[in-house]
């Protein structure tokens, strides 16, 4: 029988006997103490652009009650169907924690994130920025009862079909109570442009006009206010007083 052996059995008899006390000491790891979680503010500005001016996202992280310095900072782009993130710009945190990601130009509804590249990874909250198209609008007097509309449209190329037709409703100005007053084919003039006109009768000197149009990037672009002003579904892109 070994040494060790003997001695367990010595202890083992020991703590058979009356009065005997055994004292089991457990050795316990305690995992250290978790340290500042960072934390990163975001925000768009303007959150809401027309297509082809430019935004920025900007703000600050931080770690516990201090500013992060340094830190290694993505910008992330999700646009319309939205799905998936993509890096589009890097750059690192300032001294003070503040970052700042100008001159983006976005050609549809984008969700934007700010990414810490470390790990683990530390993500903002989801900055929402709205992508509205561009509009041009045109009316010309060629007589009595005949007034040229037409409209220009600057839009995504990324989000369906660009074929539509355009919805021409007019009003006396004042009143509510609008008419259909010609539908129209709308034609891509350049990439990203649309154009359409026609010619109306105004219901009186001074009229409101609507234009509306569903075309396959109508889901990608605007603010959902701008889906069912029209006077029947459609999404409106213009409206103007005379």
């Amino acid at each position: 029988m070994s040494a060790a052996s003997a001695a367990r059995r010595r202890v083992l008899r020991s703590a058979s006997l009356p009065g005997a006390l055994v004292v089991v000491l457990l050795a316990t790891s305690a995992a250290p103490a978790a340290g500042p979680v960072a934390a990163i503010s975001a925000t768009a500005t303007p959150a809401e652009m027309t297509i082809g001016s430019e935004t920025s996202v900007s703000g600050t992280i931080s770690e516990g009650a201090g500013p992060l310095a340094g830190a290694a900072l993505a910008l992330q782009s999700d646009g319309y169907p939205f799905g998936e993130y993509t890096t589009i710009a890097r750059q690192a945190s300032a001294p003070d924690g503040r970052f700042s990601f100008t001159g983006l130009r976005l050609d549809r509804n984008t969700r934007l994130r700010v990414v810490l590249e470390s790990s683990p990874a530390v993500v903002s909250e989801r900055v929402p920025v709205i992508v509205d198209p561009s509009v041009a609008l045109s009316t010309r007097t060629l007589g009595p009862g005949r007034t040229r509309l037409s409209i220009r449209v600057g839009h995504t190329v990324n989000a369906g079909s660009t074929r539509t037709s355009v919805a021409w409703f007019v009003a006396a100005r004042g009143t509510r109570l609008f008419h259909l007053a010609d539908s129209t084919p709308m034609r891509e003039i350049a990439r990203g442009v649309s154009y359409a006109s026609t010619i109306v009768d105004p219901p009186a000197a001074h009229f409101v006009y609507r234009a509306c149009l569903n075309p396959g990037w109508e889901h990608a672009m605007g603010a959902r206010a701008a889906h069912g002003r029209c006077p029947v579904t459609g999404y409106e892109v213009a409206a103007n007083v005379r």
